[in-house]
């Protein structure tokens, strides 16, 4: 995957925002390019990886517009082990997504996926509305 392309998201509401690093996963399964991000466990496919990304921005844009807009974010955000800091839970002043070996424990598919495909992996920011 080509590391100049740039995860196109930010998002921020009137609390404003923090930028999160999360780990991008770019593989391919039969005729399809799939990019997963196991911090958020949101993916996106195409039948190249320009597609795939495309696919991945459009849904976490959903992702975090729908959670967002039904004030759940920060609750899934907990859910799936990111840790929020300095503040209380509607208003974070520091985000931390999950470690490798949390994501592991909580999830046995990604251990599967890592030894079942080839898979390459881009570490991106992403913003996060507060």
């Amino acid at each position: 995957m080509n590391k100049n392309h740039l995860l196109d998201v930010d998002f921020s509401n009137s609390g404003g925002s923090v930028k999160a690093k999360i780990i991008l996963f770019s593989f391919k399964e039969d005729d399809n390019f799939i990019i997963y991000s196991p911090h958020l466990d949101v993916s996106g496919y195409g039948k190249t990886e320009k597609d795939a990304m495309e696919s991945f921005n459009h849904c976490l844009t959903v992702f975090l517009d729908y959670t967002v807009n039904k004030q759940t974010l920060h609750n899934e955000l907990i859910h799936l082990g990111w840790q929020l800091k300095k503040g209380t839970t509607k208003s974070p002043k520091k985000v931390n997504a999950p470690s490798w070996s949390d994501l592991l424990k909580k999830n046995a598919s990604l251990e599967d996926l890592l030894n079942s495909h080839n898979v390459t992996t881009i570490q991106r920011e992403v913003a996060i509305p507060m």
